[in-house]
């Protein structure tokens, strides 16, 4: 009876929540405002706190803007986090086209369930289609309500308006993080 939970104990100590240690590096502007993005989803959206506890690893991209009417597209750059360490820079583009109006700017979140999904991510295969959706100002949050294959995506408008019922090709690209001396 003590060998099952010595390993569960071991197994438990091993895994490590994906944000619990990260900390931004202070010289980097993207890690303090991926970092400034992270409290805003966990004060503002508190559905992602099981997220943040439960996630192999996270994507963040602090700052999305989006420009829409009759075709539009969204860009934006962040960090890719492993355990407690940035592993990569990401970047994502989308193009749209249907029915939308309006402008915005978010924060977007892909965790990561497993290795396995991150790897997936990390491979640059990674695009999603199809959305709906307001925003209006700083109204606005919408996401994946469950792991859709190892991913949920949560964003986070910061200002803007927005209205859309479109089809969309988004992707997404990843890059290894450069050993710091």
């Amino acid at each position: 009876m003590k060998w099952p939970v010595t390993i569960m104990i071991a197994c438990l100590l091993t895994m490590s929540p994906a944000v619990a240690e990260w900390e931004a590096d202070a010289d980097d502007r993207v890690e303090v405002a991926a970092a400034g993005a992270i409290e805003a989803f966990r004060q503002r959206i508190p559905r992602t706190h099981r997220y943040f506890d439960e996630a192999y690893g996270f994507a963040i991209i602090p700052s999305v803007t989006r420009v829409g009417f009759g075709f539009g597209g969204a860009y934006g750059k962040g960090i890719v986090i492993e355990g407690d360490a940035t592993v990569g820079t990401t970047k994502f583009w989308q193009f749209t086209s249907g029915i939308q109006a309006g402008a915005r700017n978010f924060s977007m979140i892909v965790f990561f369930r497993d290795k396995a999904a991150l790897e997936e991510y990390q491979s640059g295969r990674t695009q999603f289609l199809g959305q709906a959706g307001v925003a209006f100002a700083t109204v606005g949050a919408a996401g994946t309500p469950a792991y859709n294959e190892g991913v949920a995506i949560v964003t986070l408008t910061r200002f803007g308006l927005m209205g859309e019922f479109t089809i969309s090709g988004a992707r997404f690209s990843y890059k290894p993080a450069v050993a710091r001396d």
